[in-house]
């Protein structure tokens, strides 16, 4: 008895198939590259709050005074003939000891200062101990220079960023970098980390221990009146004004406007 032959798919059917299985790859690809940048971006934020607790237990330690972003450099005092390292990078620094060698001893896992979905997370900082990467660095607004913060000297803990997320290796990021106004910042490249591309997300830790993702222009937006009120990254509103580089009070409220910084973070 003769057998059924077995039909065979023709080659245009065989087509068919590829052109639908390439379709829902195009479809999904893009998907799985979003769900898996959306687990790092929680495993940075979950690396932040960690951060953010050794902060408060420092504190706590240190008669409610935190870390200096610097506690050695070249200037610090002490150390004012020291060479220091330079900010935008060296793996071989021999003198920087920053906040994170401070905090160190309250996380106890290096892998607590490093954002698996920065760019530079694979080089070291500016501290001498290379082991620390890039990723992290203090809200230099309010933590710039070597007179120490005290916790009673801010107004509004919950409100205001302590530690924030850059692609650069200085120890800390200020608003200043972010400035289409302020000569050559937007030409220095992006220093801020965000997440899921352009106008995308950063992450930031508060002083209240609280940690959370904002869009950057969130953070730099005014609270309030522009000549009383205040942003998140740490600028309060004086009612002065001032045309330079360095202003403070409401002329840097003014500066930190949306429409103010650089083109990447839009």
């Amino acid at each position: 008895m003769l057998s059924a032959s077995k039909r065979a798919f023709t080659l245009i059917e065989l087509l068919v198939v590829i052109a639908i299985i390439a379709i829902l790859a195009a479809i999904l690809f893009p998907v799985f590259a979003q769900a898996r940048e959306s687990a790092r971006a929680i495993s940075c934020l979950s690396n932040m709050k960690q951060n953010g607790l050794a902060w408060g237990m420092y504190a706590q330690d240190y008669d409610e005074v935190f870390p200096l972003s610097r506690a050695v450099a070249a200037g610090a005092p002490g150390h004012e003939s020291d060479p220091g390292c330079d900010c935008n990078g060296d793996d071989a620094c021999q003198t920087n000891v920053t906040w994170k060698q401070l905090t160190q001893p309250y996380v106890k896992n290096y892998d607590m200062y490093r954002c698996p979905s920065n760019v530079n997370s694979s080089f070291g900082d500016e501290d001498k101990d290379n082991r620390f990467k890039i990723s992290y660095g203090t809200n230099g607004v309010v933590m710039w220079g070597w007179a120490p913060l005290r916790s009673v000297s801010l107004n509004r803990p919950s409100e205001t960023v302590m530690l924030l997320e850059t692609t650069w290796a200085c120890a800390d990021l200020g608003d200043w970098v972010a400035r289409k106004d302020k000569p050559n910042a937007c030409q220095w490249g992006q220093g801020f980390n965000t997440h899921r591309g352009k106008n995308g997300i950063c992450n930031w830790a508060f002083f209240d221990g609280h940690a959370k993702a904002y869009k950057l222009d969130n953070v730099f937006k005014t609270q309030g009146d522009i000549n009383t009120g205040y942003n998140l990254i740490g600028r309060q509103g004086d009612g002065n004004n001032c045309d330079g580089e360095n202003c403070s009070g409401t002329a840097a409220l003014v500066q930190d406007a949306g429409n103010n910084t650089c083109d990447f973070y839009k």
